[in-house]
């Protein structure tokens, strides 16, 4: 099938399409990826003490107030090393789905086995991971600066994933390819991400509020049990759902930039 240049509304509708074409294969890698994510969060906070900050800020705030500066300050510096824990274990969890991701939608046009889609992401992990430190670095250093060459950053190089995953690039010449493709194209790129996350937001969030009820009917540990199953899956899939909307936007700027083209997966 021959990618050709489509309009913003037009990619987002594609975001649904592709999602029905390799929701299957996205389904286990998905639920692995949302257990892995949650045993090491509890990791995460149990190494770093986190969980009985969060407990005292969700349940007794007022003793909070009743705390000094420095006993706040040290409590604040414990919560921000769990936080940013959690936020570097989710990182890198949610590369491999995304990885997972993108090479599911080019094997969907290749017709690409379903079993060798995980096997190149895994493969192609460690390339992924050095252009993450990569981007990380750059992104960080602009955020030292003045904030917005951070961020401006951060957006162009967003899509170095599926480039990776897709194309089979190296760290750096996939990070300058996402730079070359959202090059033009920045702000109908930060808008699509925008609309892909907060859709994915309002699912998760749709989820709490069904999920809320359940835990306060019937038996308490049965109903736990099973909202955190069914919390795996959902949280899963809203996660793939998001790399497919990325993947998606990187297709669409691909025959932007290079013109109309076969998808032909790497390696």
């Amino acid at each position: 099938m021959e990618i050709q240049p489509r309009s913003f509304g037009d990619s987002l509708a594609d975001v649904v399409s592709n999602l029905g074409k390799v929701w299957k294969p996205l389904l286990g890698p998905a639920i692995v990826a949302s257990v892995a994510m949650g045993l090491l969060t509890i990791v995460a906070l149990e190494s770093t003490d986190s969980f009985p900050v969060f407990e005292l800020v969700l349940n007794n705030p007022e003793a909070l107030e009743l705390m000094t500066d420095s006993e706040r300050a040290e409590i604040l510096i414990q919560l921000r090393s769990g936080v940013m824990l959690v936020s570097l274990v989710s990182t890198v969890v949610y590369g491999f789905l995304y990885l997972t991701a993108a090479r599911a939608i080019g094997g969907a046009f290749s017709m690409a086995d379903e079993v060798a889609v995980v096997g190149a992401a895994i493969r192609l992990y460690p390339i992924w991971l050095i252009a993450t430190i990569i981007a990380g670095i750059a992104a960080t250093g602009g955020l030292f600066l003045l904030i917005i060459p951070g961020l401006w950053l951060a957006i162009m190089f967003n899509l170095y994933t599926p480039v990776i995953a897709i194309e089979g690039k190296g760290p750096v010449a996939a990070l300058r390819r996402s730079f070359e493709l959202v090059r033009g194209n920045f702000w109908e790129t930060v808008g699509f991400l925008l609309i892909v996350g907060l859709a994915g937001g309002a699912a998760g969030l749709l989820f709490q509020l069904v999920a809320i009820p359940m835990l306060m009917t019937g038996e308490t540990s049965f109903a736990a049990g099973l909202t955190f199953a069914i919390g795996v899956v959902v949280q899963g899939l809203i996660l793939a759902a998001i790399a497919v909307g990325s993947t998606t936007w990187y297709l669409n700027l691909r025959a932007r930039t290079d013109g109309p083209y076969l998808v032909e997966v790497a390696g």
